[in-house]
């Protein structure tokens, strides 16, 4: 990124800490911030210094790296490593906004267990995958903490730095097929309806049909609904939506992102059914969410 970014910005939040680094454990951040850019807007090739984590927020667009061009839409997670020749390109027709953490490791600092992180970055070929941790909550987290700057922002930085670099690498090297889940009996049902629900809870946004959910952990549908109602008193279907709204607040709450682009991001069909599901969970509609007029939810 670079102070030349001027022309076809809707607008841009950088936080440069190129000169004077902050010194965040492990890792040292140079930049962080969002860039929401016209459609068509272009950033200039540009030799990668440090790594950088992007991350796709809305719109499309094409990554290029050493003249190798990935699309891009919402949810992906792009890496640059060191020495790379870097543009990016927002789709014609599509306005595109993302965010971007650009940092170095302290090596002093790198013990044995991060070795491998640190391998990922520096010797990793894969440059593209999918969000299912929501990485948007913790830029923002960053974002916020980074204007009001108390005493403990520092360490609230540090956090979620290290957990998108984490997270960010851990989603890369996922393995679905190492993944086992406790079976229904008389004494595993805990565990099993936890499994689902951390489930939803990664993959909330994704989900189109609940039967999928019980598809994907391989247990019987009709048995799933009923456990999950008998131990969490309310449905599958529920139990998503609310978790869909929880969502919707939190970015609504921030103001980065308006009702179109938050019933987008949370796949529902219009906005007009987004307000719906809005309003029955909430008792306001979102745009009285937004402004403020709070009125009692209805039990």
């Amino acid at each position: 990124m670079g102070d030349h970014l001027i022309l076809g910005k809707r607008y841009e939040y950088n936080n440069d800490f190129f000169d004077q680094p902050l010194d965040l454990g492990f890792v040292k951040l140079c930049q962080v911030g969002e860039l929401f850019c016209e459609s068509g807007f272009q950033v200039d090739a540009h030799n990668q210094t440090v790594y950088e984590i992007s991350y796709i927020v809305t719109g499309k667009g094409t990554f290029i790296t050493n003249g190798k061009e990935c699309q891009v839409s919402p949810n992906d997670i792009y890496i640059n490593r060191l020495n790379q020749t870097h543009a990016i390109r927002a789709d014609c027709g599509v306005p595109l906004r993302y965010c971007y953490l650009a940092f170095t490791f302290c090596d002093e600092k790198v013990d044995a267990s991060l070795r491998p992180l640190q391998e990922f970055y520096s010797k990793g070929t894969e440059e593209i995958t999918r969000d299912n941790k929501d990485l948007l909550l913790l830029f923002t987290d960053i974002f916020r903490e980074l204007q009001t700057q108390d005493r403990y922002y520092l360490k609230v930085v540090e956090n979620c730095v290290s957990r998108i670099i984490i997270d960010s690498c851990r989603l890369f090297q996922r393995d679905p097929r190492t993944r086992t889940f406790p079976v229904f009996s008389e004494h595993g049902l805990g565990s099993a309806v936890y499994t689902v629900v951390r489930y939803i809870d990664q993959h909330y946004k994704e989900i189109t049909d609940i039967r999928d959910v019980a598809k994907e952990l391989g247990y019987s549908y009709t048995y799933l609904a009923h456990v999950f109602k008998d131990k969490m008193d309310m449905t599958i279907g529920t139990y998503i939506i609310h978790k869909k709204m929880e969502e919707a607040k939190e970015l609504l709450r921030t103001g980065r992102m308006n009702v179109s682009q938050v019933a987008e991001r949370l796949n529902y069909m219009s906005v007009q059914s987004f307000s719906n599901s809005f309003k029955k969970v909430n008792g306001i509609s979102p745009a009285e969410f937004i402004s403020g007029r709070q009125k009692r939810p209805k039990a």
